[in-house]
Order: structure tokens, then sequence, then C-alpha cells
């Protein structure tokens, strides 16, 4: 199979299908994975800068310690990802489903939660204060920074 990128690059893996997938270490900046089934995949240590990602199931997938800056995740769902250490700064979430994710440790300065779900997820992020949430929801699972409010910060309670 190809991964197509919009910078021209064309990145084959031994698979017919990217669910479940081992993509670990590789460089898929600008990579085209709109609309993918990528449930279970590993993104680890991969570098999804500017990735398109849109409207695509990752549940449970494997995004630690990866480069993710300005990817485009509007409209996925990510349940129970792993976006631990991943720098996200300046990404778009909007709409996601980040229910039960793990973004501890993840940088998400300027980055778009606007009328994403975070029920359960654990917000431990660095820059928090920085991000965007607007009409955001969560639950009391959600785990928050000590001194961050998230209903001053735009969140809504569910």
């Amino acid at each position: 199979m190809i991964i197509y990128c919009e910078n021209d690059n064309e990145i084959a893996v031994p698979y017919n299908s990217l669910d479940g997938a081992i993509l670990e270490d590789l460089d898929l900046h600008r990579a085209k994975l709109e609309n993918m089934n990528l449930n279970s995949t590993s993104f680890f240590k991969s570098n999804l800068r500017g990735a398109f990602l849109f409207n695509s199931c990752l549940i449970k997938s494997n995004l630690s310690f990866t480069n993710l800056i300005t990817a485009d995740f509007r409209d996925t769902i990510l349940l129970d990802a792993n976006l631990s250490e991943s720098i996200a700064s300046y990404c778009d979430f909007s709409n996601a489903k980040l229910q039960g994710s793990n973004l501890k440790g993840a940088k998400i300065n300027f980055s778009n939660f606007t009328n994403a779900n975070l029920s359960g997820a654990n917000m431990l992020c660095i820059d928090i204060e920085k991000a965007i949430f607007k009409d955001t929801v969560y639950n009391n699972e959600t785990i928050w920074p000590k001194d961050f409010d998230p209903l001053i910060n735009g969140c809504m309670l569910l």
C-alpha cells in the first residue's frame, strides 16, 4: 500500500489496510490519511506534521511521542487513543471525539478543541492555557491540571 503526502512524497508500507498497522518512526509529513480507518494503528515517534486525518477513525491508536504540529483532526474519532508526549501544537481537533484519550505531557499550544468531546480524557498537557476551548464538553472523569479551570476556558461539564 502507498501512503500519499501533499508534498509529493509516497511511502510504501507492507499492508493492504492501515487498520492496526505499525507505522512507527516514519516521515509522514502532510500525509493524506483523511476518511480512513486507522483503529489500533501505531504511529509511535512518527512525523505527522501537517497530516490530513480529518473524519478518520483512530480508536485505540498510538500517537505517543509523535510530531503532530498543524495536523487536521477535524471530526476525527480518537476514542481511547494515546497522544501522550506528542507535539500537538496548532492542531485542529474541532468536533473530534477524544473520550478516554491520553494527552498527558502533550504540547497543545494554539490547538483548537472547539466542540470536541474530552470526557474521560487525561488533559495533563503542556501549554493547555494556550489552547482553544469553545463549547468543548467533558465529564467528571476528565483529568485537568490543578491550575486550569475548564469552565472559565470555554468547556462545558456534561
